[in-house]
C-alpha cells in the first residue's frame, strides 16, 4: 500500500537509478561495490569485535547499541512499509542482489551512525587542525556509501535519504544526550537497569514479532556489560599485540560456533522461535561479558588475577 500511494518518487527513483548507471562501466562497478562493503554488517563487526576486545571497551560497546538500535529500527519499519527493491521492480537495473525490503536504506542509515561516531571518537583527530579530516569521514563515508545503494540498483535516492535522516539523528541524539544517560544509568540498580535495556528490545518486537534477531542482541549486549561493569570490568586496551590477536581470533571462533550449533533449531517450528531468540541474547552476552571472562580464564587480558588484587588493595 505504501509503495502504491507514493508510486511517483519510486518512478522517479528508478529514472535516476537508470540515469546514474548509464555512465557505469566494469571498472566503476568494482569500486561502488568496495565502497559499499564499507556498508555491509560484516565490515561494521570486525570493525566492533576490534573496539570491544582490542582498543576500547567502552567506545565498542557503544557503537555497538547504537548500530543494533539502529538495525532494530530499520527492520522494523521496513517490515512496516514493504518497499519492493528496484530491481525487482526493473530487473535490468539489478548489479548486486540484497534480501529484505528497499525502504529506508540500511547501510545508508548504519553509515550516518558510525562514520560520524568514529570522526568524533578517534582520540588522534581530536585537535583542532584536523577539524576538516574529521567533517570528511563524518559526512563523505556516508554520502558515498549512500550513493553506492543508488548506483548498484538496490535502493531508489528515497531510501538513501530516509537511511540518512534516521542515522544521522540517532548520532545526534548520542552526542547530546549519551553522556547525560550514561551517568544518570550508573546511578540505577542493576534490576532497573535490566528493565530499562529490555525496554527498547519489548516495543520492538510489539511491533513486529518476526523480527527477533536484533531484540535478542541488544538485550544481550546490554546486560552483559552491566555484569561485566559490575565484576571490576574489562579493559580492552591491556595487553600485548599477541594477546589482542589471540583475543579476537578465541571470540570469534566461540561465538561462530555457538551460533551456528544453535542454527539446527530452524528446522523445529515450535521452538525455533525461541531458540532464535537464545541464539541472538547469547551472541550480545558473549561480545560484552562471556568473551571477557573467557580472555581473563586465558590470561590473554594482560593483568593476572594475582596482579588485579594488588593493584586494588593499592
Amino acid at each position: 500500500m505504501f509503495f502504491e500511494n507514493f508510486a511517483p518518487v519510486y518512478n522517479w527513483g528508478l529514472e535516476f537509478i537508470r540515469n546514474v548507471q548509464s555512465f557505469s562501466s566494469p571498472a566503476l562497478t568494482a569500486v561502488i561495490k568496495a565502497i559499499t562493503f564499507l556498508g555491509n554488517p560484516e565490515f561494521c563487526i570486525v570493525v566492533i569485535l576490534l573496539l570491544l576486545w582490542c582498543i576500547d571497551e567502552k567506545k565498542g560497546f557503544r557503537i555497538c547499541l547504537l548500530l543494533g538500535l539502529s538495525t532494530g529500527l530499520n527492520s522494523v519499519i521496513k517490515s512496516m512499509l514493504r518497499v519492493p527493491r528496484p530491481y525487482q521492480v526493473d530487473s535490468s537495473v539489478m548489479l548486486l542482489q540484497e534480501a529484505d525490503y528497499a525502504t529506508p536504506s540500511g547501510h545508508a542509515q548504519n553509515s550516518a551512525v558510525m562514520w560520524p561516531f568514529f570522526a568524533k571518537n578517534i582520540n588522534a583527530l581530536q585537535k583542532q587542525k584536523y577539524n576538516v579530516i574529521k567533517l570528511l569521514i563524518a559526512f563523505v563515508f556516508p554520502l558515498l556509501i549512500g550513493f553506492s545503494r543508488i548506483y548498484l540498483g538496490v535502493h531508489y535516492p528515497s531510501d538513501v535519504l530516509a537511511g540518512w535522516c534516521i542515522g544521522f539523528l540517532i548520532i545526534l541524539c548520542e552526542f547530546v544526550l549519551g553522556e547525560r544517560f550514561a551517568k544518570f544509568f550508573g546511578t540505577l540498580r542493576r534490576s532497573l537497569k535490566i528493565l530499562i535495556c529490555f525496554a527498547p528490545c519489548f516495543l520492538f518486537l510489539c511491533i513486529d514479532k518476526t523480527r527477533i534477531d536484533m531484540p535478542a542482541f541488544i538485550f544481550g549486549l546490554a546486560v552483559g556489560r552491566i555484569y561485566i561493569t559490575e565484576s571490576g570490568g574489562f579493559s580492552a586496551k591491556e595487553g600485548r599485540f599477541y594477546q589482542k590477536i589471540i583475543r579476537f581470533f578465541v571470540g570469534v571462533v566461540i561465538a561462530g560456533i555457538v551460533y551456528y550449533l544453535l542454527n539446527f533449531a530452524k528446522e523445529f517450528d515450535q521452538i525455533s522461535r525461541y531458540a532464535r531468540f537464545i541464539q541472538f541474547c547469547f551472541l550480545g552476552w558473549w561480545l560484552t561479558f562471556g568473551a571477557p571472562a573467557v580472555f581473563e580464564l586465558l590470561h590473554l587480558t594482560g593483568v593476572t588475577k594475582a596482579e588485579k588484587e594488588v593493584s586494588d588493595d593499592k
